[in-house]
This record gives C-alpha cells, sequence and structure tokens, in this order.
C-alpha cells in the first residue's frame, strides 16, 4: 500500500517550525564559542501577594550567615605558619648569639616565649627605656643643684634652680 501524503499546509508547517529550531540551536552554539557577546536582558517581574497572605518560605540551600551563627569577618591575607619554636623554650636558648637581648630579658624578668609574647613591643621599649630616662633626670637635676649643666641644658638648669628655691622658701 502506499503511503498517502499529507496536506500541503501542514508540511509547510513543520518546515517552518524546523528552521526555527535550527536558528535557536545555531545562535545558543555561537553563544557558547563567544561567551562576551550579551544574552537578552529578561525582566523578572515579581508577583505581588494580597495583603493578608503570609510570605512564601524561602528555599533550603546555601547556608548564610545570620544572626544565630554570627556574622563572619574577614580572614588576614597572609598568615606566619607554623611555630618553629615551642612557647615554652626558654628564651637564653632562642637567643643565644644576641647579648644585648639576653640582658634585656633578665632585666624585665623574662624567661619564655608565651611570657615574651605577651607584651607588645611599644610596652618592651618605654620598660627598657624608662629607667635611662630616670637616670639622666636625676644626673640633670643633681648638676643643677651645684650650678652644672648638660650641653645645651641651661634653660633646664635655671628653671630647676628657680623651683627649688621657690620650695626651699
Amino acid at each position: 500500500m502506499a503511503k498517502k501524503k499529507a496536506p500541503a499546509k501542514t508540511r509547510k508547517a513543520a518546515a517552518v517550525k524546523k528552521k526555527a529550531t535550527r536558528k535557536k540551536v545555531a545562535a545558543r552554539k555561537a553563544a557558547a564559542k563567544n561567551p562576551s557577546a550579551k544574552k537578552p536582558a529578561v525582566k523578572k517581574v515579581p508577583k505581588k501577594l494580597p495583603k493578608g497572605a503570609a510570605k512564601p518560605a524561602k528555599k533550603k540551600g546555601v547556608r548564610r550567615a545570620t544572626m544565630t551563627t554570627g556574622i563572619r569577618t574577614k580572614k588576614a591575607g597572609k598568615k606566619m605558619g607554623r611555630s618553629r619554636i615551642p612557647t615554652d623554650a626558654p628564651l637564653a636558648v632562642v637567643f643565644q648569639n644576641d647579648l644585648d637581648a639576653q640582658e634585656a630579658f633578665a632585666f624585665l624578668g623574662i624567661h619564655t616565649i608565651r611570657e615574651l609574647e605577651e607584651f607588645p613591643p611599644d610596652e618592651l621599649v618605654m620598660r627598657l627605656t624608662s629607667p635611662a630616662k630616670q637616670t639622666v633626670g636625676r644626673i640633670r637635676k643633681i648638676l643643677a643643684m651645684n650650678n652644672r649643666c648638660l650641653s645645651d641644658d641651661e634653660a633646664f638648669a635655671l628653671e630647676f634652680q628657680e623651683r627649688l628655691a621657690l620650695k626651699l622658701r
């Protein structure tokens, strides 16, 4: 038996559909090859809910930082890595070649890395230099009481003598 031919109108419609699908497939392939090509923007229109309706529940997905889990802060870019010295190591061993550092640690009464790491650098400088500053101050006062002064320090000596004279009156 011979097959019946489809009417001409349906054949034309099928040919038009095939061309349209071929164009869509070609456009997709071109977009895949050329990522810089812009895709047509599709506007999403938000659906308006009636006044009394409750908001739909959010879909479960990627866990986000919330108030209950705490806000995550950015981590520092570079870390120091694993320590090469134990925290209870004696400073005399770590700084065995630096005699000035050993003297400073003896003066401060620090014996281990753990004790040393508790201090900020500015506080260490202040603790090491304050006795020297106090000593220089005492030297300046004793010289001023004996009518003497250090180089370029005559103004301090005269001022100190005036204050001393006011206290003795």
